[in-house]
């Protein structure tokens, strides 16, 4: 691996455009009418900007360690002994019943020391490309011009100067999880404070690989769809995102603020995906061939379901707790509390996943009024519940863009809520044709005029904000943006095409979900996998986008806002009380 290579493995990628231009200092050394003055003021130009950016992160990260109360650390601070905090009995009482607080604080600190740690290696990647850039051309030209740079500008500079606080800052930090954070558990600390190595892909285990290869193995031998089958194509394009995502540098464990030292990768995602296809074609085939065992045919796809909702609620460590967990409060309690862009990114992806919602309603139904599904009959509560549970998706949404509103007063989230509102129109006039077809209603026709002008707004508006809000196209260069992540333009053209085509099976699919004959039922059935597909596609370029507002902001980690606000609370606090802690992460001790 040159050094190029070995330069781009490293690079943050929200910080990019913040690193030494290498490159166009690279193919700039090779004109043979090169000044010197010309090329010396380019290296002044990149070492200011690299200074300004180095400067501005490690003030961010000085006012944070001040928040923790860690840079006074000679005695000076009343409280403070050594650089350490005195920790009372009573304190430790305290801090035990905020168990939310103490949470939120072991991970505002391990999220600034990776900060600490990002900025460490960015100091060392330019510190070395200078280097490297300067000697390549001290040995061009055979001059010492490069050699005298170095000791007169790049030796003397702040990025040079200062390159060993980050690692003083990551000690003191070290120091305080260790002693305060973590009752003295070494080893619990130093995991808690991991930084993820760059530039190295992630490995998993032999068996892991083992376990994907079986699962696929069994599965491709049944090709039969049912209404589960939706779960198992949404696992398996997810975990094909998650790897367009790592190789192509978007950072998704950022963007959903997930943890950065574990998580769950593509591999992963992979091997649930396999096991629940094996299962699934297990149940199928005990279906399809029931005189083979001794359960009866009706209680086969009971059971699959059955152990699926027990993997999701299995209290045990085991099949991937941690994310688990994760899901469920992101979901459950998405109404309760203010939404960011892993809740909004969910709700996105249930309405995708509404034929599953109404296969899983169907399953209820016949399970609890014991009747079969080829004699079930179209009536007006059918109707009514398969509008409602169409209309949950999009209303979630529509209920998002309304807090989002009413939090931030921008009138571009009220514009969104417009656009999940011409879903309720489109699944309410379907119903209407559904039941007026149903009972030989004179205005069938009137309906279905009604439904088709109802899909060509939703079909036009959704298709515009996917494009130009959603994937941040149509802003230049052509018909796409100024920066692109993916290699190919014509992958945006591409998908620009599909998800045009797909929103229009889409609307469609809505109106055929509510038909209850065979063949509207078979066409549903092949529509709903592609809804699935173009949700993959898109979830492609919204992350994409994403990521982009994060390089332009330079966010690399997540960010805490609690600290601002619990401050502001505890100086309230200390203007009415005698006591006066000394540095606010560590109030929660007392």
């Amino acid at each position: 691996m040159n050094f190029l290579e070995h330069f781009n493995a490293l690079m943050i990628p929200e910080w990019k455009k913040q690193y030494v231009s290498y490159e166009v200092n690279y193919s700039y050394q090779n004109q043979s009418n090169l000044v010197c003055k010309e090329f010396f003021a380019t290296c002044d130009k990149e070492l200011m900007k690299v200074n300004l950016f180095c400067s501005e992160k490690l003030s961010e990260a000085c006012e944070k360690m001040a928040s923790f109360g860690i840079i006074a650390h000679d005695g000076s601070v009343p409280g403070l002994v050594g650089g350490y905090v005195i920790v009372h009995s009573e304190a430790q009482r305290h801090m035990n019943r905020k168990k939310t607080e103490l949470r939120k604080l072991k991970m505002a600190v391990g999220e600034l020391y990776l900060s600490l740690a990002f900025l460490q290696s960015y100091q060392e990647l330019n510190y070395k490309c200078f280097c490297k850039i300067t000697k390549k051309y001290d040995a061009m030209f055979a001059s010492q011009h490069g050699s005298q740079w170095r000791d007169e500008r790049l030796d003397t500079s702040f990025l040079y100067t200062v390159k060993s606080h980050c690692e003083q800052m990551m000690f003191r930090l070290e120091v305080r999880t260790y002693e305060l954070l973590e009752g003295g558990n070494q080893q619990k600390a130093m995991r808690r404070l991991e930084v993820p190595q760059r530039g190295i892909e992630q490995t998993v285990g032999q068996w892991i690989t083992f376990r994907i290869g079986v699962s696929c193995g069994f599965h491709l031998q049944n090709h039969i769809l049912l209404g589960s089958f939706l779960l198992i194509e949404f696992l398996l394009l997810m975990g094909l995102n998650i790897y367009c995502w790592r190789k192509s540098g978007i950072n998704h464990v950022l963007i959903f603020e997930l943890g950065p030292r574990h998580h769950l990768s593509h591999h992963h995602i992979f091997e649930v995906a396999g096991h629940l296809a094996v299962c699934w074609c297990a149940s199928v085939l005990a279906c399809l061939h029931p005189f083979l065992l001794s359960i009866p045919q009706q209680l086969h796809p009971l059971f699959f379901h059955v152990l699926l909702l027990l993997l999701l609620l299995n209290p045990t460590a085991a099949c991937h707790a941690q994310s688990r967990r994760w899901l469920l409060c992101k979901v459950l309690t998405a109404p309760f509390q203010p939404t960011g862009f892993a809740e909004c990114w969910l709700a996105d992806q249930l309405n995708s996943l509404s034929p599953l919602i109404l296969s899983l309603w169907d399953l209820l139904g016949f399970y609890i009024s014991k009747i079969n599904w080829v004699d079930l009959q179209p009536g007006g509560s059918l109707y009514r519940a398969t509008c409602l549970l169409q209309c949950f998706p999009p209303w979630l949404r529509f209920a998002q863009c309304v807090r989002h509103f009413w939090s931030s007063g921008h009138s571009i989230h009220l514009l969104n809520a417009g656009k999940y509102s011409t879903v309720f129109l489109m699944v309410t006039f379907a119903g209407l044709y559904n039941t007026a077809r149903g009972n030989h209603n004179c205005y069938v026709s009137v309906y279905l005029y009604l439904w088709a002008m109802a899909t060509c707004i939703s079909v036009v508006v959704t298709v515009s904000w996917d494009l130009r809000m959603d994937w941040g196209l149509l802003r230049g260069n052509g018909l796409l943006k100024e920066q692109l992540v993916y290699s190919r333009e014509v992958y945006y053209y591409a998908a620009m095409l599909a998800d045009v085509l797909l929103r229009l099976s889409w609307a469609i699919n809505i109106l055929l979900a509510q038909m209850k004959d065979s063949d509207a039922a078979s066409v549903s059935s092949l529509l709903a996998p592609l809804e699935v597909l173009r949700r993959s596609i898109w979830n492609l370029f919204r992350l994409e986008n994403e990521h982009l507002r994060n390089c332009e902001q330079c966010r690399a980690v997540r960010d805490f806002d609690f600290l601002n606000e619990t401050a502001n609370d505890q100086q309230k606090k200390n203007s009415t009380s005698q006591h006066n802690p000394t540095c606010l992460p560590f109030t929660y001790l007392w």
